[in-house]
């Protein structure tokens, strides 16, 4: 058994050396440079320069909701739609929930001061 235990040690011990050591100098070096040139592209005038354009564009474009109260409005209907469609539909699966569950006989409990009972859990925890 301590053979078998050493034998996986040392195979996972490989496995993290040979996975650590595939790549070399040059391939990690030309990672990084790719990287740090996406980065910075991201971050430069470039990158701020397609956000202006982005922004430019938008700039005429009316908004959605202009004013308050088309907010309020908004936000009044859908949340009195939500609210009647969650109560609704809640309420009737409820319903329909008690109704399935009306004949249907309650499972019996299991006695715990019943050494049988003890015993069975015992036997079903430790498999």
């Amino acid at each position: 058994m301590s053979k078998l235990l050493v034998a996986l040690i040392a195979a996972s011990f490989a496995t993290v050396a040979g996975a650590q050591a595939g790549a070399t100098k040059q391939e990690k070096q030309s990672t990084v440079q790719s990287v740090t040139k996406q980065d910075a592209m991201s971050t430069t005038a470039q990158g701020e320069a397609a956000d202006v354009a982005k922004a430019k564009a938008q700039k005429g474009t009316p908004k959605a909701l202009p004013d308050k109260a088309t907010k309020q409005a908004a936000t009044a209907s859908v949340t009195k739609a939500d609210a009647q469609s969650t109560t609704a539909q809640g309420e009737a699966a409820a319903v329909a929930k008690a109704k399935s569950e009306k004949g249907t006989p309650k499972v019996a409990k299991p006695d715990m001061k019943d050494p049988a009972v003890q015993k069975a859990q015992q036997k079903a925890a430790t498999q």
